[in-house]
């Protein structure tokens, strides 16, 4: 049986695959980070090819068949464009979306973390410059949230979140950092 679902998201990332297929991942307010398959998502009459720009809060329908998340319907709900017009900004969206990408679990739902990122997200488009400690601060409430570290560890002098998530993940973050 097919069940429809509906839910609102950040597009976190996307993967191209054969044809005009499309991986997704969205962190979603009801199901945390999920990765759907696009179905003809990259054909040029697609209409949710524009929707799923990195960094788009949508409003979108899928359904779940053989272990596997399919996207149905999609609606920007906002676009921050303001964000995207900044390569300062733009880095920093991308270094915050690599960062949830690598360490929020799939299907999980995040409820503290998604209203942290919705902040951020609106406090970064609507800044006029990039405020750096804000951006430390929500990487050290999300690492607190999922329980990686405790608020005294990050209240400490000298404690910087990027080497500590490069730690965690195994990996050197390459994106711009701050």
């Amino acid at each position: 049986m097919v069940r429809f679902h509906k839910d609102e998201g950040i597009v976190l990332s996307k993967k191209n695959l054969l044809n005009e297929d499309k991986l997704i991942t969205i962190f979603s307010q009801n199901y945390g980070k999920i990765v759907l398959l696009g179905k003809g998502v990259r054909k040029i009459i697609s209409r949710r090819l524009s929707h799923l720009e990195t960094g788009n809060f949508i409003k979108f329908s899928f359904y779940k068949k053989d272990n596997y998340f399919y996207l149905r319907e999609t609606e920007v709900i906002y676009g921050y464009s303001k964000i995207k017009r900044s390569n300062e900004k733009i880095n920093q969206l991308y270094l915050l979306f690599f960062i949830l990408n690598k360490i929020l679990p799939e299907n999980q739902k995040e409820q503290a973390i998604f209203s942290k990122t919705l902040n951020i997200l609106k406090d970064l488009n609507n800044r006029e410059d990039v405020d750096v400690e804000r951006v430390r601060h929500y990487l050290n409430d999300i690492l607190i949230i999922d329980g990686f570290i405790n608020k005294d560890e990050t209240n400490k002098a000298g404690f910087d979140p990027i080497p500590f998530i490069e730690n965690l993940i195994h990996e050197k973050i390459k994106i711009a950092t701050i």
